[in-house]
């Protein structure tokens, strides 16, 4: 039900062929979701596993089992119910699913006759139309075959109805346990787009030095192929056609193929809201500032972090009266445009050979306010 139908070409994703994604957006969205404190809050995934067995119908059942597992099944419920919400305003998922996802009490009714039913003929294997609301399962001694059957096909099917929310949780943890240390600690570890080989290196680092890292995750496809869609203007696009089993898989390959062409999230050092850097390297995200409107995290955070550096470092200290300084003389139409921008490009480069210690500071001062 949660798988996602992916179809990927050059820096874009097409989900179920319609909805357009830039690589790394959807992780980007889930960076920026809030649930992962409830989830781990509330043990969530272990409560659905261990509500899961309360749901079991076997042989020998006691009497608590019987008596407790109504309260199990809207339990459950009330767990669905909310994990449902999430992934109505998660991508792709709000855009993607089309129908609810099946109710728990709808799936018990599809097993009627494991189930205390006034309704029910047993001997007939019949029953009248009537939807259960309240669930106490039947004793199951000395069943017939057709019990036998229908109590191993109930067992699989509610595996794996469970399986549907806890998969989807346990995907939800990853992006906060796995993705989001990785990316926070190692891939921005430098603050701009790191080369293949130190991509390796802090990929190597991460996967030994935790426990939770992508090693724990296998990227599950249920078929993998090419095909041609046709974008927003008609025109065709021959595409990797992918259908990921679940939303781990599909963040695991995203992650990997927007870090191969620099499409990679990153948190803003302003707003500290997570954005999708396409590209080029920011540290701020474009996003508007409560307070300023008209100003973004990227006008005020780009300005703060020059002032910072002009503050304490000598290298841009001097960069910066020496542009303050040739500016004016532009201003005061000493210079034109076009040596005011000759000089700074060379200024510019100048102050990068500095910083990268290919130049001795005195050599740098004296060139630069030439």
């Amino acid at each position: 039900m949660l798988s996602i139908h992916a179809y990927y070409t050059e820096s874009k994703v097409f989900i179920d062929r319609k909805k357009e994604y830039a690589v790394g957006e959807i992780l980007t969205a889930y960076l920026n979701a809030d649930y992962y404190t409830v989830i781990k809050e509330k043990d969530y995934v272990n409560r659905l596993r261990n509500l899961c067995g309360c749901l079991m119908i076997y042989d020998d059942m006691s009497y608590n089992h019987i008596t407790n597992y109504n309260s199990a099944v809207y339990e459950s419920m009330r767990i669905f119910g909310q994990i449902n919400e999430w992934i109505y305003t998660l991508p792709p998922y709000n855009k993607s699913l089309h129908k609810p996802m099946p109710e728990l009490e709808y799936f018990l009714n599809n097993y009627q006759l494991l189930f205390e039913n006034p309704n029910k003929n047993v001997s007939t294997l019949s029953y009248k139309t009537y939807h259960l609301t309240k669930f106490t399962p039947e004793k199951t001694e000395n069943c017939e075959a057709y019990y036998r059957e229908l109590l191993i096909e109930f067992e699989q099917e509610l595996h794996k109805y469970f399986d549907v929310y806890i998969t989807f949780l346990e995907s939800y943890i990853a992006v906060f346990e796995i993705f989001k240390p990785f990316i926070d600690v190692y891939l921005h570890c430098r603050e701009t787009f790191l080369s293949s080989q130190e991509i390796a290196d802090v990929f190597d680092r991460f996967n030994r030095s935790t426990r939770r890292n992508f090693e724990s995750i296998t990227c599950q496809m249920k078929s993998f192929g090419y095909n041609v869609i046709t974008d927003s203007k008609g025109k065709p696009m021959l595409c990797e056609d992918i259908v990921f089993n679940d939303l781990k898989s599909f963040l695991f390959y995203d992650f990997f193929k927007g870090i191969s062409i620099n499409y990679i999230s990153n948190q803003c050092k302003q707003c500290g809201k997570y954005f999708l850097i396409e590209g080029k390297y920011f540290r701020f995200c474009s996003n508007p500032v409560d307070n300023e409107p008209d100003k973004t995290c990227r006008d005020i955070g780009s300005r703060r972090r020059y002032d910072e550096k002009c503050k304490n470092d000598p290298i841009w200290q001097t960069y910066n009266r020496a542009y303050k300084a040739h500016y004016a003389r532009y201003m005061k139409k000493k210079m034109t445009v076009a040596e005011f921008e000759q000089w700074s490009r060379f200024a510019s480069e100048l102050r990068d050979k500095a910083i990268a210690n290919e130049i001795e500071y005195d050599k740098y001062y004296t060139l630069i306010r030439k």
